[in-house]
């Protein structure tokens, strides 16, 4: 799922641009985390509210932080909201969805603000890309490592929702010690996955859903792609629901094991390559979490 649909219109070009789009960027983040915190307090769900105000602090720091970078530059505070239409606007959709949905779990909330982090760091890395000053690149590529920050802490956080949401005593999490060794996994539970999420495409598309079966051909196909080695053996599959709701909710299931399997790997992992190699097949299968959360609850 790529992060950000089309590259940013207009480059910025000067650090007075990159000064407001950074502030906008970073009171917008402030406003939907303090909705997210107050939701997960109504929940009672406080360690996630605690991350989420945790989160709210270093927003506000790094918003006092432009504001003094621009005193010490010579410039006036920039007018964030001037700026806001800069922002992607997959960013402002996705806070939309996220914050408006009303069976956020946890997991979810955390899920989707750790997408959200990493397009903000694809948004800073096309304006590093494309910007034809060097002290723009140069703060642009600090702004961008920030959001990385954030994303790696909100990633540790989801797996502990995870945890606390999905906890089975007879579950063994999933390891892999050598990049062979997780190869041969990876291969197993996706082929798996993809083969749960074919024939659930199959079931909506014969209950006349042609957009969720459309979305599960889509999410196996990625899936097979992901395989290291081609296709492998499908697994038995289990009973398919009779309901549309009940075969995306199905589907959701699926990835979110096959999430957790990969969350296990990194969690555990002593090699390097295994490490980035899970976290990226697990952030592939967190993009397929997030569209079919946005599936369900466009279909209420």
């Amino acid at each position: 799922m790529p992060l950000l649909r089309h590259e940013p219109q207009g480059g910025v070009r000067s650090l007075d641009e990159l000064l407001g789009i950074a502030l906008a960027l970073e009171q917008e983040a402030v406003r939907r985390y303090t909705q997210l915190a107050a939701l997960m307090d109504r929940r009672g769900e406080t360690e996630t509210a605690a991350t989420f105000r945790a989160l709210i602090a270093e927003e506000q720091d790094h918003v006092q932080a432009v504001d003094g970078w621009a005193h010490s530059l010579g410039r006036p505070t920039p007018d964030a909201p001037a700026f806001l239409w800069r922002l992607p606007p997959e960013l402002a959709a996705s806070w939309e969805e996220l914050t408006e949905r009303t069976r956020l779990t946890p997991y979810q909330a955390l899920s989707l603000a750790v997408v959200n982090e990493q397009r903000a760091f694809a948004f800073y890395s096309y304006i590093v890309a494309s910007a034809p000053d060097d002290s723009v690149r140069s703060h642009a590529e600090s702004l961008a490592r920030e959001e990385l920050r954030h994303a790696a802490l909100l990633r540790r956080e989801r797996r502990k929702a995870f945890r606390r949401e999905r906890c089975r005593a007879d579950r063994k999490p999933a390891r892999a010690d050598t990049p062979a060794e997780l190869e041969r996994l990876a291969v197993a539970l996706l082929s798996a996955t993809a083969a749960e999420h074919s024939a659930l495409a199959a079931r909506l598309l014969a209950l006349g859903d042609d957009d969720g079966a459309a979305l599960l051909t889509r999410i196996a196909a990625e899936e097979e792609a992901l395989i290291p080695s081609g296709p492998g053996a499908a697994a038995a599959q289990a009973a398919i629901p009779d309901t549309d709701t009940a075969c995306l909710r199905a589907a959701v299931a699926a990835s979110e094991r096959l999430a957790e399997a990969f969350g296990d790997v990194a969690a555990q992992a002593t090699d390097e390559l295994v490490l980035n190699e899970s976290l990226r097949l697990q952030e592939a299968v967190v993009g397929h979490l997030a569209q079919l959360a946005e599936r369900i609850d466009a279909k209420g």
